[in-house]
């Protein structure tokens, strides 16, 4: 199809591309509003989290209720966005007690169930209203790590660890500013220098989970003795660090060696273990293009919105606009499009050879990206 404009985007505007209205780009933040996104950064808990929000269960026979069924939530062209209203905004946490109690985790780790819901809200709060990197993004992620993990590898991964691959996916990006690390680390922000200008925020969003659960009534890990906990926070902090495009390469080569060497990742070898949930978090994190078309244009438009606003504060402030950031250039679509035929397929490839439990999904979200691709 021929490129239109990109839309403008705040809650005055009715932003649609090929019929459809862009839902997520009734938002937007000005330069002033990620100003205030990245002076925070770093100071999230100088006042306590909000713990507040969804409450486990549902109400009995509704809507809401069938939307967290086991049954629902693994299927591929789940809608996240009726999801948002009928928990009243709170996705993220409704999201992630549906997923956690599909696989049975609350009887089988022993959790306590007030401290979840207490931690589940925490985390939803401590995002910040980004177009992109927000709530939503958030259980888009989680709800693709669970419908990749579910079934058979589900079965086969111990509890814990299961846990650990699903709150990663609501931890991945927690406290993110809406500004990309090449932007903090030109700045020489405090947390670049903190984590020495390596995967910056991806240590923030994680080292920011592992904090929440250290204040009282947050630690889900709790019940878990003193050496497993350390265990299981070590791991959830490799998972999410792969989140990092600056580690994509490292990743798919781990992958490769992995296939080369006994042509799938073993789930009783605990290190594969960790790079399966490492591949797929990944994996779930680049999935929005493997969705149907019109929830994959919805992401697609607000990644590219997101990466303008970054422009636009950049020009404000007097410096080189990033790449891919000036919405003076480019629409931003066709960089979104070789993203997607050059990283995005490949990964999605890779993953469901090393991790066969997961091929027949694998093979099915390729072949939709290929009709998504072709459609642009």
């Amino acid at each position: 199809m021929g490129t239109p404009p990109f839309p403008e985007n705040g809650p005055e505007a009715s932003p649609t591309f090929d019929g459809h209205p862009l839902r997520l780009l009734k938002h937007s933040t000005p330069p002033d509003v990620l100003e205030r996104h990245i002076a925070k950064l770093g100071n999230e808990l100088s006042s306590p989290p909000n713990c507040e929000g969804f409450t486990w269960p549902p109400p009995a026979g509704s809507e809401f209720e069938r939307m967290l069924q086991p049954e629902e939530l693994t299927k591929w062209d789940y809608d996240l966005f009726k999801l948002n209203e009928l928990s009243n905004g709170r996705p993220l946490a409704a999201m992630a007690q549906g997923v956690i109690r599909s696989h049975g985790l609350v009887e089988k780790c022993g959790i306590d169930e007030q401290v979840l819901g207490r931690y589940l809200n925490a985390v939803e709060s401590s995002y910040n209203a980004c177009v992109y990197h927000n709530p939503m993004h958030a259980a888009d992620v989680l709800h693709a790590t669970n419908y990749l993990l579910s079934g058979d590898l589900a079965e086969q991964m111990p509890p814990d660890e299961l846990l650990i691959g699903l709150i990663s996916g609501p931890a991945h990006d927690l406290g993110h500013p809406g500004v990309n690390n090449g932007y903090l680390i030109k700045r020489s922000n405090p947390v670049a220098e903190t984590y020495k200008n390596v995967s910056v925020l991806e240590n923030h969003h994680v080292g920011l989970s592992l904090q929440l659960m250290e204040l009282p009534g947050l630690d889900v890990l709790g019940c878990f003795d003193k050496a497993r906990r350390e265990e299981l926070r070590n791991m959830m902090r490799e998972v999410v660090l792969f989140t990092d495009m600056t580690k994509h390469k490292e990743l798919m080569d781990m992958m490769q060696a992995g296939k080369d060497e006994r042509q799938q990742l073993d789930p009783s070898r605990v290190e594969d273990r960790v790079l399966m949930l490492q591949t797929i978090l990944h994996t779930a994190d680049l999935g929005n293009p493997c969705k149907p078309w019109v929830i994959h244009i919805q992401w697609t438009h607000a990644i590219v919105a997101e990466f303008f606003s970054q422009g636009d504060l950049e020009r404000r402030q007097g410096a080189e606009v990033s790449p891919m950031c000036d919405r003076s250039e480019n629409c931003g679509r066709s960089s979104q499009k070789n993203f997607i035929k050059f990283f995005v397929r490949p990964l999605f490839v890779l993953c469901g050879e090393v991790i066969p439990q997961t091929a027949e999904k694998c093979t099915s979200c390729v072949a939709q990206l290929d009709r998504n691709v072709d459609r642009w």
